[in-house]
């Protein structure tokens, strides 16, 4: 697992390349989820996030998390939205 140490600096590159793309960071989490290990990095702005915001800012975040290392295990990076199909934050209620 990531340490919390290295989670606040994956966060701070994260906050660096989301704003960037003049997006929000909102959070990220490191977890094990169907046998693999995640880095989850969630972003928003106001209007929506279009999927060429979440490809330019995993493409770039990737290149910066590669130069640092902070991550020794194999991973997979998810840059998604609240608008976007693919986010797995909070279901709606219903």
């Amino acid at each position: 697992m990531v340490s919390a140490d290295k989670m606040k600096k994956i966060e701070n590159i994260a906050k660096k390349t989301a704003s960037f793309y003049e997006v929000d960071f909102i959070s990220s989490e490191y977890l094990f989820e169907n046998g693999h290990n995640v880095l989850r990095v969630t972003i928003d702005k106001e209007g929506g996030v279009t999927t060429a915001d979440c490809e330019s800012v995993s493409r770039t975040l990737s290149k910066k998390l590669d130069e640092f290392d902070f991550i020794k295990e194999q991973y997979f990076l998810e840059v998604a939205s609240p608008g976007t199909d693919d986010y797995k934050g909070v279901p709606e209620l219903g």
